[in-house]
């Protein structure tokens, strides 16, 4: 029986055949979207012009091939050209901003599955990050997922941009960025800015 899985395996592969295959079916950094969400002020963080506007609320929808996508934007601020703060960068140009107190996120959704995504994520110092909520009952409970950070104690510096793969696995979710405490140091919430997601389903 074991020799005819692994023949069976080994034609599907021969084949073209993916058990189990990825497909990506969101991709988003951001650019083409419009500016929006900031205040004049003392910031000087946001490309030298602008503060986020903490009385933001927002929802923008956007289709990619058969998935449309929900974005919202809780005290948080699209940038569609400004770049991480230090460079060479590891993200894209272009970003969505959420400031640092409680009950500030992005959220996207809802896919019908996905099994990971990819995110590029900076920030405005140099130990900053988020954390990965998701909900699939339409956002009445929601779970955390992990905490990712980019901090120089790993080797990575925030203002530079860092990247994460993160596995979801779930059906009818939708995924929530939030801020979260980033180590001893740095005890409060701080902002972060989301430049690049990239999701993967069936």
């Amino acid at each position: 029986m074991k020799t005819i899985k692994l023949i069976l395996a080994a034609a599907m592969m021969m084949g073209g055949v993916t058990v189990n295959a990825q497909s990506v079916v969101m991709e988003e950094n951001f650019q083409g979207f419009t500016e929006q969400g900031w205040r004049a002020g003392a910031d000087t963080l946001a490309c030298g012009k602008k503060k986020t506007n903490s009385k933001t609320n927002l929802k923008i929808s956007k289709v990619y091939g058969d998935v449309k996508v929900t974005y919202g934007l809780k005290a948080s601020a699209v940038s569609p050209t400004c770049e991480a703060k230090k460079s060479p960068a590891n993200v894209s140009a272009g970003y969505v901003e959420v400031n640092k107190k409680e009950g500030c996120e992005l959220s996207i959704g809802a896919f019908p599955y996905v099994s990971k995504i990819e995110v590029g994520a900076s920030a405005t110092g140099d130990m900053r990050g988020y954390a990965l909520m998701k909900s699939t009952d339409g956002g009445k409970t929601w779970s955390k997922v992990g905490e990712y950070i980019g901090a120089k104690s790993e080797g990575q510096d925030a203002q530079y941009g860092f990247n994460h793969t993160i596995n979801v696995n779930a059906a009818n979710v939708t995924l929530k960025f939030v801020p979260t405490p980033c180590g001893k140091e740095e005890p409060e919430n701080q902002t972060f800015r989301i430049h690049d997601i990239k999701v993967y389903g069936k």
